[in-house]
């Protein structure tokens, strides 16, 4: 490694199927496309590996599938800006709707916001603390860090999404502005065992989630979810290369004992590389079935969202909380109203009422005040409280102030 300390180190990702990644619950964690990289290099190491569009019918060591066996169809991939703007219309409304829309649209390649806080804040004539809430919740989506006004700013969201120790994700604030490794190991405080911990987890991370443009397509949806009637639909949408078979034929002949050995170990693989796939379509659609189950309303208005936790999934379909945490994450779920994070169903809430509803309620409690004694933040408060939602007076401030509406004092009418 050279003294120079540029992004170039970061850009580029080895996607290889090693033994921890098979013994562990990383398959289930990978995004489609992904999974369909590392399927694509072992079937290039594993001669057992033949996927089934290599195979003859008529050959005589395999399984032959029933006639109407049919891989499930994909939809057509989603731009990583059509990705951003569907999360910003199910988490916002009204001036945050369009605040958010307006910062999509003013990402640079990198997902950086272009445009001042100030600048954003005057063009909507509203509070630059406003616009600085919706900045915070855009910075959660996905690609996670889009939105951020500095490289360093980015990179601290994408290591805390991959679960980077605290110590690398206060070394990328200084990352940005150095120009060697000396520099960077000066102002970080790494020391050179810990550089190369660091760049590992770089390796992780996309500093480029707009790098040709936002018309490219960045996303495959891992489930399709839809309702027949009453009844919700779940498909874990699986591709052609996803089905193949163990060809044991090899070691049936193999008379050399180190070939026996090497044999042995590629069929073993093959046959935990099966299972694991068979095991992460189980898991992806008893959990998706599980959240729409939930979030029916949404299958049905494309809107409406109920509050939902990962422990109570988790409780649901007798999974660990972090396993079921681990199977949501980067991916995707296509829905008759647009491609969406499965994480984004997960929504928080007040006393088992949803944030949008208790906005709502405050919206509705203040539109119908005595505008000569409008209420406070304390009133509204208990007021709420009298309706079984518990909430602090700061969190209806905070709630009022993001949907624009002025406090008590400047409401009042004399």
């Amino acid at each position: 490694m050279d003294g120079k300390l540029g992004t170039s180190l970061v850009l580029t990702q080895q996607l290889k199927l090693t033994p921890n990644v098979i013994f562990s619950l990383e398959l289930l964690q990978l995004p489609l496309f992904q999974l369909e990289n590392i399927l694509r290099n072992e079937i290039e190491e594993n001669p057992l590996i033949e996927p089934l569009d290599f195979v003859y019918e008529s050959s005589p060591v395999y399984y032959e599938p029933s006639e109407d066996e049919e891989s499930s169809p994909l939809p057509s991939p989603v731009s990583v800006r059509q990705q951003l703007i569907n999360q910003v219309n199910l988490e916002f409304d009204g001036v945050e709707r369009e605040i958010a829309t307006y910062m999509v649209d003013n990402l640079d390649r990198k997902g950086l916001l272009t445009l001042p806080l100030e600048e954003i804040a005057r063009s909507f004539k509203v509070s630059v603390e406003l616009v600085e809430s919706v900045r915070k919740k855009l910075k959660e989506f996905e690609p996670v860090g889009c939105g951020s006004l500095t490289l360093g700013e980015l990179l601290e969201s994408q290591l805390k999404e991959v679960g980077a120790p605290e110590k690398f994700i206060k070394a990328a604030r200084s990352f940005e502005s150095v120009k060697s490794k000396e520099e960077f190991l000066e102002k970080s405080g790494l020391n050179k065992e810990e550089l190369e911990e660091f760049l590992s987890y770089l390796k992780r991370v996309d500093l480029l989630p707009f790098e040709d443009g936002f018309g490219v397509v960045k996303i495959k949806p891992d489930v399709r979810v839809w309702l027949e009637g009453d009844e919700v639909k779940v498909e874990v949408l699986t591709p052609k290369s996803f089905e193949f078979r163990v060809n044991s034929y090899y070691l049936k002949y193999a008379e050399r004992e180190e070939l026996r050995r090497y044999l042995n170990e590629k069929y073993q693989r093959a046959l935990y590389l099966k299972r694991a796939i068979e095991s992460r379509v189980e898991t992806l659609s008893k959990l998706s079935k599980a959240i729409f189950e939930r979030q029916r309303e949404f299958l049905r208005d494309g809107k409406t969202l109920r509050p939902l936790t990962i422990s109570q999934v988790a409780l649901q379909v007798s999974l660990h909380e972090s396993t079921v945490s681990r199977a949501v994450k980067d991916k995707f779920v296509e829905t008759p109203f647009g491609v969406y994070p499965l994480k984004s169903f997960f929504k928080k809430g007040i006393s088992g009422t949803s944030v949008e509803e208790v906005k709502g309620l405050i919206k509705e409690l203040i539109e119908n005040e005595d505008k000569r004694k409008p209420l406070s933040d304390s009133k509204i408060a208990s007021l709420l409280g009298e309706r079984g939602i518990k909430i602090a007076r700061r969190t209806v401030a905070k709630y009022r102030e993001e949907m624009g509406i002025p406090g008590a004092y400047r409401r009042k009418v004399k």
